[in-house]
């Protein structure tokens, strides 16, 4: 029976790691191979030459695809630092205003806050180009990031609610008592003992942003503003399309929102826990 669980284990595990990494390794296989190889007639899944001219084109400096890459990167990298400049200060004040002061409507508020969680970008992506034709905000990184902050708003802000409750109040009180005041004690408190639901909001928010793709479609038309994810999108045209080229694109611009989640895993992981521990 145990063999037979082993084997059930192992089996999902593998079906796991082939729909997980297979997207990957067969991006960076398309990246070295060579565009003449692509089009021939084989069985084989690896290419019999291989080359890196496509990494070469987008790392060195001056050429047009490499240029347009970079400036995608640095987009997405300014749109990242207001989103979690914005983003991560109205969370922690939300947050702590909903788990520790008691006022009415606060259960209906965290209620509210659960479903605009379920509704589509779709939805409401018309009413959001209207409203920024109207006020001349389109390719604009700051009202674009305005935007990412209140989709993520609702579940960072729950997260940290769920995880400020945990943290014993007589700390806060001890801290009253010794004259601090609400501010005071919020910032000596409970943003020291909460750098794990902080650090994981802050993860959310980087790679949803990063990732980002719908909203910039519509919101972020010029060269700009325009982030990462449409660049490379964009390498594929009507006329032709350089497989290679934007597989490398691609595989460059998984690298960033990658190496931050392997460094900050543990955070993630524990935050995303801790904060979903009370609701």
């Amino acid at each position: 029976m145990k063999i037979g669980k082993r084997i059930g284990y192992l089996a999902a595990l593998t079906v796991f790691l082939i729909l997980t990494m297979g997207p990957f390794l067969w991006t960076f296989v398309l990246s070295v191979t060579p565009e003449y190889a692509m089009m021939e007639k084989s069985t084989n899944l690896l290419p019999k030459a291989t080359t890196f001219d496509n990494y070469r084109e987008l790392l060195t400096e001056g050429t047009q695809k490499g240029s347009v890459l970079m400036m995608g990167i640095k987009n997405a990298l300014k749109a990242v630092g207001a989103t979690l400049l914005l983003g991560i200060p109205i969370s922690m004040m939300s947050a702590y205003a909903l788990s520790r002061m008691e006022f009415r409507g606060r259960r209906l508020i965290k209620n509210l806050l659960l479903i605009t969680m379920v509704i589509p970008v779709m939805a409401t992506i018309i009413p959001l180009f209207r409203l920024f034709v109207a006020r001349h905000w389109l390719d604009n990184v700051f009202w674009l990031s305005m935007v990412y902050v209140s989709s993520y708003l609702p579940l960072v802000t729950w997260l940290m609610s769920n995880y400020f409750a945990t943290i014993p109040k007589e700390l806060e009180e001890a801290a009253l008592i010794d004259g601090c005041g609400r501010i005071a004690s919020f910032l000596r408190i409970i943003v020291p003992t909460s750098y794990p639901i902080i650090l994981s909001a802050a993860l959310i928010m980087f790679l949803n942003t990063w990732s980002q793709f719908q909203i910039p479609l519509i919101l972020a038309s010029s060269l700009e503003t325009k982030p990462v994810a449409i660049v490379v999108s964009e390498f594929m045209t009507k006329d032709s399309v350089q497989y290679g080229l934007t597989a490398a694109a691609g595989m460059i611009a998984v690298i960033p929102p990658a190496v931050t989640a392997l460094v900050f895993r543990r955070f993630l992981i524990s935050g995303m826990m801790g904060g979903a521990v009370k609701g």
